[in-house]
């Protein structure tokens, strides 16, 4: 990696391309270009007398880098600063700006009805236009804009459909499974550059819902934390050495339903009863929302009623126990806001 960053920077910075030749050689289109400009200074245009846009090949190789990076599941906050990180320090200085701290809503971009447009895809199981607006939705945003003003707002439409007696649970349930399937991909492309304490994440015995669990791995993930993702209905059977092999800091278990709280309980007493490597215990879900008395019986850390409160939580913790300094590494600034969704995990 650090050998092509080294070989985009090494193409020649004079300023000679206007916008339309870099979109005809980048195949990427004006409003992307301008809105990965204004949030993440990238690329640098030049400016004419006139006020028009010059651009080197330099810029016009890394556009391509950052197109090829985003639709191989990268976010460009992640793929601008892997751009920017050498660790040699060896690369020209002032290339690349500091990237700003995520301020940019849909709206901001010029993708108000971004929303809507993939709802409606999915709703009528156009899965090809999902897959091209999530693909455009992963590329502009940062993971927390993604997550907060993409997918739940969808889900909870979802949500309000089934309500009403207007939705389709097949329709819905190959929704899900393709967000699913962008976001795990997310989460397996982000894993090499965190280097944080390790966190296992799960939905417990009898949870076939793990989508919420599926964002807060996610969500940790950018947060620098080394995530393992244990997905739905985790049996007990070989678990205890499972923990004790992978030795994370924290075990996180989810629930949506009720009668699933039981069998959380059961892992938390059991890693209550690893204290002594390490180990804490966290648990979160719909089914705490709904029944905030179930926390009185449970061991451990309750997270929180949202995804916001629960990385707050995990970080903590993290202070509270002395576990190893986080070093991003490539995620996100600590200081980025994220939407308060009172969607449960």
């Amino acid at each position: 990696m650090i050998d092509k960053i080294r070989h985009l920077l090494a193409f020649s910075d004079t300023p000679r391309y206007n916008i339309k030749a870099v979109v005809q050689q980048t195949q990427v289109n004006v409003s992307t270009l301008r809105a990965w400009e204004q949030r993440y200074g990238v690329p640098q245009p030049k400016r004419t007398d006139h006020g028009h846009r010059l651009y080197s090949q330099r810029d016009i190789e890394i556009i391509k880098w950052l197109k090829l990076a985003t639709e191989d599941g990268i976010s460009i906050s992640q793929a601008v600063v892997m751009l920017q990180e050498d660790p040699e320090e060896e690369q020209p200085t002032n290339v690349l700006v500091e990237a700003k701290t995520p301020r940019l809503t849909i709206a901001d971009a010029g993708w108000p009805d971004l929303k809507t447009q993939l709802f409606e895809a999915l709703i009528n199981s156009n899965l090809r236009q999902a897959n091209v607006l999530l693909s455009t939705a992963i590329s502009l945003f940062p993971i927390e804009i993604l997550v907060h003003d993409v997918i739940l707002p969808i889900m909870n439409d979802f949500s309000r459909r089934w309500v009403d007696g207007t939705g389709c649970m097949v329709v819905e349930q190959v929704a899900v499974q393709m967000i699913r399937q962008r976001l795990t991909s997310l989460l397996q492309v982000h894993a090499p550059y965190t280097n944080g304490p390790r966190m296992l994440v799960g939905s417990t015995s009898g949870e076939q819902h793990d989508l919420g669990s599926l964002i807060y791995a996610l969500l940790m993930e950018q947060e620098g934390w080394e995530v393992i993702f244990m997905g739905p209905s985790l049996g007990m059977t070989g678990l205890a050495d499972f923990f004790v092999r992978l030795a994370p800091a924290v075990v996180v278990l989810t629930a949506s339903m009720v009668e699933n709280v039981a069998s959380i309980q059961q892992v938390g007493q059991m890693v209550a009863g690893l204290h002594h490597h390490g180990m804490h215990f966290g648990y979160a879900g719909r089914a705490f929302v709904v029944s905030p008395e179930l926390c009185q019986r449970m061991p451990g850390t309750y997270m929180g009623d949202d995804f916001r409160t629960a990385v707050e939580s995990a970080v903590q913790l993290s202070h509270e126990f002395g576990m190893p300094v986080l070093h991003a590494n490539g995620m996100r600034a600590r200081e980025s806001v994220m939407n308060r969704s009172r969607l449960g995990l």
